[in-house]
């Protein structure tokens, strides 16, 4: 009883594992999504940038006495 357990639930985790990669395995040039804001073309498109671009734009108008701006 408990073998079918495992060998059912095993089954189950490929079938997961195959869905969450079906875009990268099966699809040509297929890739993990860009998380990154960076790099993250949609992300920029909103206008969301990098919180070290931030820190940086700030350190640079205030001249580095920390991030004032608001």
């Amino acid at each position: 009883m408990i073998l079918k357990v495992i060998i059912i639930s095993f089954i189950l985790m490929g079938i997961a594992f195959l869905g969450l990669a079906f875009r990268i395995l099966f699809v040509r040039e297929g890739r993990f999504p860009q998380t990154s804001i960076g790099k993250n073309k949609q992300m920029r498109e909103l206008g969301i940038t990098c919180v070290k671009h931030d820190e940086l734009k700030c350190y640079k108008n205030d001249g580095g006495g920390g991030c004032g701006c608001v």
